[in-house]
């Protein structure tokens, strides 16, 4: 899971080479990867793509160290040898998030499409996304009238208003999993999701007209929680950017942003 998604990463593993000099998403994994398993690269850390996707002196070293480690020509490049022992190294999750999905409106972007790109962004660090259960919450008249548009203002902590009760609609999901409700549109006219929902029961609420990525990104914010900052990144690579509905490439998250995540509640080790 974390290097299915990079042709380049692909192509490693049938023949081609990833050396010095090269740059790009294929060079973050392979450095979060390394990092995962012991090979810690303060150089390459710490700025707003971290790590930094710069297959530099400081990313050779380490995977030298990785081939030595493993009984590999130890010639400070990621070929079919090298990758296919990275791959097996990594071949199991080391987290998982179980998401429940709860709904009042099909959305722009069709579900499976949402749900394979959170799949894959989640992935790309290990851990695995899990669809739980899916459910549409069959309202009545009058809650299709009061839900219509979802009103009041996104903050953090939402117990009380409509927020609030929409999140207490549907089947029972233990404290130690998420949900994500899909919703037609909020008040905010601009606002494509929210993060916020009550102590105890993480939840996020998306809206029908929201990009392929927000379910990731509202996700993420309640697995990041309230206090972790920056809450956005203002790099188009960062899936935690405030407003971006389209990514050159799929968006990647930092090394801390990470790290947090894993520290959650709904993301227990596997």
């Amino acid at each position: 899971p974390r290097f299915v998604s990079s042709n380049e990463l692909r192509n490693a593993s049938t023949g081609g080479i990833i050396r010095k000099g090269a740059k790009g998403r294929h060079v973050h994994l392979l450095q979060m990867a390394l990092i995962d398993m012991g090979f810690p690269m303060p150089r390459s850390t710490g700025g707003v793509y971290s790590p930094d996707g710069d297959f530099g002196e400081e990313t050779k070293e380490k995977v030298i160290a990785f081939q030595r480690a493993n009984n590999l020509s130890p010639d400070g490049e990621v070929g079919p040898k090298t990758m296919g022992a990275l791959d097996a190294k990594c071949r199991n999750y080391k987290n998982r998030v179980k998401v429940h999905f709860r709904s009042i409106s099909l959305t722009d972007v069709p579900f499976e499409r949402s749900l394979r790109d959170a799949e894959t962004v989640f992935g790309q660090y290990g851990i695995k996304f899990e669809y739980a259960n899916g459910e549409s919450l069959m309202l009545t008249a009058d809650e299709e009238s009061r839900f219509n548009v979802v009103d009041g203002e996104c903050n953090w902590v939402l117990d009380t208003g409509e927020y609030n009760e929409l999140h207490g609609m549907g089947s029972f999901v233990p404290a130690n999993e998420l949900s994500v409700y899909f919703v037609r549109r909020f008040s905010e006219g601009d606002l494509l999701g929210c993060g916020g929902h009550a102590a105890n029961r993480p939840a996020c609420t998306v809206a029908a007209n929201a990009s392929r990525w927000d379910t990731a990104h509202e996700v993420a914010h309640v697995l990041l929680t309230s206090n972790f900052a920056p809450v956005h990144v203002n790099d188009l690579r960062n899936l935690m950017h405030p407003t971006a509905s389209t990514f050159a490439t799929i968006p990647v998250l930092t090394d801390k942003q990470v790290n947090k995540i894993r520290q959650s509640i709904c993301c227990p080790s596997m």
